[in-house]
């Protein structure tokens, strides 16, 4: 075992960041939302007593739209770079983007199913409104659950295994993004204030 190397390969890049500059689109998005949840019916996909809007915010034209889809765009292209830097890849032109985007409004009570977006290379989520969740008596109420590929799960000395899943307890004005490939799902909701957040895939052009 001398000569042994551990290699931790193929990590998958989960960035959680709070960018500056979006209170007063974060105010706006949160308003145009909630009225858009009480006028349209919305779609069902993975939400389960929660409103989905129709995905396609990222073509609406109000400043609070486009700020914030230019944010999500903007991580993107920051963890793109960081990591061809890590990797020690030249320096390439420019990607452009495709950017499909939504809202979901929770009400008590509201979750997402497991699932994925493995038909875009990135993920985004952006928490207009966390929420009011009393994290004392539910701590796990409106958690975004990241499930790792199969393996992940190694067994240890007496019968214990390395976590499978990563737990984000969301936060106002908080954005992650991951690869658009990994499974997640959502803790049911349990606060009494809606709790309001925009997501998006992005799709890497040439």
């Amino acid at each position: 075992m001398e000569r042994a190397h551990r290699l931790d390969l193929f990590a998958s890049p989960i960035i959680i960041s709070y960018p500056e500059g979006l209170e007063q689109a974060t105010a706006d998005l949160r308003e145009l939302l909630l009225a858009e949840a009480k006028r349209e019916p919305g779609v069902i996909r993975s939400n389960r007593q929660g409103w989905h809007s129709i995905p396609n915010l990222s073509q609406r034209e109000q400043p609070c739209y486009r700020r914030l889809m230019q944010t999500m765009v903007d991580a993107v292209g920051g963890i793109i770079a960081a990591l061809a830097e890590g990797a020690g890849l030249p320096e390439t032109e420019p990607h452009g983007f495709g950017v499909q985007a939504w809202a979901m409004v929770m009400e008590r009570g509201g979750y997402s199913v497991l699932h994925d977006h493995a038909e875009s290379h990135w993920s985004a989520i952006y928490y207009v409104d966390a929420g009011d969740s009393d994290l004392d008596a539910t701590p796990t109420s409106g958690q975004l659950t990241l499930v790792g590929p199969p393996g992940v799960g190694v067994v240890l000395a007496g019968g214990h295994r390395l976590p499978s899943t990563f737990e984000v307890r969301p936060e106002t004005g908080m954005l992650i993004v991951f690869p658009g490939a990994t499974p997640h799902y959502v803790q049911p909701y349990q606060g009494s204030r809606p709790r309001v957040s925009v997501a998006a895939n992005i799709t890497l052009g040439s």
